[in-house]
């Protein structure tokens, strides 16, 4: 299906390949996931498969990459677009129409199809990703999950012999996610459909995957199946820097300390059969206790009685009442469309309630500007375009330091400092929106941390950023909050809140359900709790805590 020999591509104006010599085949019906380092050449890889490299991109190109027959040098990408689906990182990136029905309709318009098969096309998709009740609704109005699963719909819609997805579930719930993962494995085995999956959340979708390929460096540097790697190639994989899932780092820390295990889980029940048999012909350990971490700091923010209602009516958020900490790590979680980053937006004034009052270190927001609260909340959003607007990544970075008054001396200090810190110093003359989504994120929030704010808000800052580099930002988090700073982190990743947090907000439908310290709120919580703390919850009887969440928790029982 996909045959890719000797491939080398330079984007334009640079020295260094995004790709090397790859040569890659991929058998008809497979399933592949594709991961690997930020900026290591996997969205380059895929835009090759669809024509985008070079019809659009240009650069310089060498090799041979043939899709389903079609040789992607030659072809239009009008020809490849009914051949490949692409589904991009961000799906503002490829969402043109007013409304939801107008963009699942928009391909097969463009591409020439009948009215009666538009209409028949059009209801598949919409019922296929169960988006049927948003036909209507104006894609503006939609939270980022919402828009992603339109953009998979008007994908969907072409019956495409390949399909790519390029992180598909980074801005969705867990529920969202597994309802497409699972459509996307329901359309791989009944209709054979080849599925090219990009994602850094490997705990997600291992289960699914047939085979795994890390690309780094533009080049292939692991391949094969996904339990071979796993279980024979695991230190070679972790040294790439790859988030390995909680449960299979489990099982090899418990190997290693000579437990006896045969191979590695890639299913929560298929660990705890293993772990059964670990466990039956041992005492039962002491009961576990879970160490919780209490901050008593001044209140920073304090949320009272507030609503919010959008224009069009839309209420989003229901008597919220809040108090947030100096020194606090908080976690903002909940389905798509429950109202967090409306919630979160209040805290720096892009938006006012509409009942009930926000007091940020003392200011009522209704009485200052955005620019004054600036210099107390630094806000990073969900789609780091939104911050990108200057002509190099240093430029970025700067602007903030030399619009609050910086000294030039200062200025240098902070931005050498920040671009150290989020590995930019080699990027700092690039453009910042040719970099790729986990650079651009990092870029973001690099401008955002630069100023040092008191409160820090974070809407999904780990979306499209691997696992090192998500390790390197939550403990900048945790020396920031232990200096007396609040950090506000909404977040659809149950593992980093788990492993990282302090405290949980859970929001539904407007209102606060629960607010508590991680433990009690992830415990046993179905689809807000942790590979770890669903592994666990059948061995009570051998004194496992029920509120075990990490891996280290778990290890300083099991082991």
């Amino acid at each position: 299906m996909i045959k890719i020999a000797d491939l080398t591509f330079y984007y334009s104006d640079t020295t260094q390949p995004a790709l090397k010599d790859v040569n890659l085949r991929v058998r008809d019906g497979e399933f592949v996931l594709l991961t690997g380092p930020s900026g290591g050449g996997k969205s380059s890889l895929c835009r090759c498969l669809n024509g985008l490299i070079p019809h659009f991109y240009g650069g310089k190109i060498s090799g041979r990459v043939s899709v389903a027959g079609l040789d992607t040098l030659k072809s239009s990408t009008g020809e490849l677009a009914e051949k490949v689906g692409f589904v991009f990182q961000d799906p503002e990136n490829q969402l043109v129409s007013m409304d939801v029905e107008r963009e699942v309709a928009f391909g097969l318009e463009n591409l020439g199809f009948t009215r009666h098969l538009i209409a028949k096309r059009l209801e598949e998709s919409l019922d296929t990703l169960g988006i049927a009740g948003l036909r209507h609704r104006p894609l503006s109005e939609l939270s980022g999950g919402e828009k992603q699963k339109v953009a998979i719909a008007s994908v969907l819609a072409l019956h495409p012999s390949v399909l790519i997805l390029d992180e598909p579930t980074s801005e969705l719930d867990p529920k969202g996610a597994e309802e497409v993962l699972s459509i996307v494995t329901q359309l791989n085995h009944e209709l054979g459909l080849t599925v090219l999956l990009v994602e850094h959340r490997l705990d997600r979708v291992l289960q699914y995957a047939d085979r795994l390929i890390v690309i780094d460096k533009g080049a292939i540097s692991l391949d094969g199946g996904v339990n071979d790697i796993l279980t024979n190639r695991y230190r070679e994989l972790s040294d790439l820097g790859i988030g390995v899932p909680p449960l299979i780092r489990l099982f090899q820390e418990l190997k290693k300390r000579d437990a006896t295990i045969d191979r590695v889980p890639l299913t929560v029940k298929d660990g705890r059969a293993l772990l059964k048999k670990t466990l039956k012909d041992r005492s039962p350990p002491a009961d576990s206790a879970v160490a919780q971490q209490k901050t008593d700091g001044k209140a920073l923010i304090e949320v009272k009685n507030l609503w919010y209602a959008y224009p069009n009516g839309l209420t989003a958020l229901k008597n919220v009442n809040l108090e947030l900490r100096a020194g606090e790590f908080v976690a903002v979680m909940g389905r798509n469309a429950s109202g967090k980053t409306t919630l979160v937006k209040h805290f720096n004034r892009l938006l006012v309630p509409t009942k009930g009052r926000i007091m940020v270190d003392g200011t009522d927001t209704r009485e200052a500007t955005i620019a004054q609260l600036a210099r107390k909340v630094g806000f990073v959003f969900q789609n780091p375009n939104d911050h990108l607007f200057a002509d190099t990544v240093y430029d970025e970075i700067t602007f903030t330091l030399k619009a609050l008054g910086f000294s030039n001396d200062e200025i240098e200090r902070r931005t050498g400092q920040v671009l150290e810190e989020f590995h930019l110093t080699g990027l700092k003359e690039h453009y910042p929106r040719s970099l790729s989504g986990g650079e651009k994120q990092r870029v973001a929030l690099a401008s955002v941390l630069v100023a040092g704010p008191r409160i820090l808000i974070l809407d999904e800052p780990t979306r499209g950023m691997e696992y090192h580099l998500k390790s390197e930002l939550m403990r900048f988090l945790k020396d920031y909050c232990a200096q007396g700073n609040t950090v506000v982190l909404v977040s659809h990743d149950v593992e980093i809140v788990a492993e990282h947090a302090e405290r949980v907000i859970l929001l539904s439908e407007g209102r606060v359900v629960v607010d508590g310290e991680k433990h009690d709120v992830l415990s046993q919580a179905l689809l807000f709790s942790p590979q770890i703390n669903r592994l666990l919850q059948p061995f009570a009887r051998y004194g496992v805590s029920s509120k075990i969440l990490t891996v280290s928790e778990a290890l300083d029982v099991l082991s």
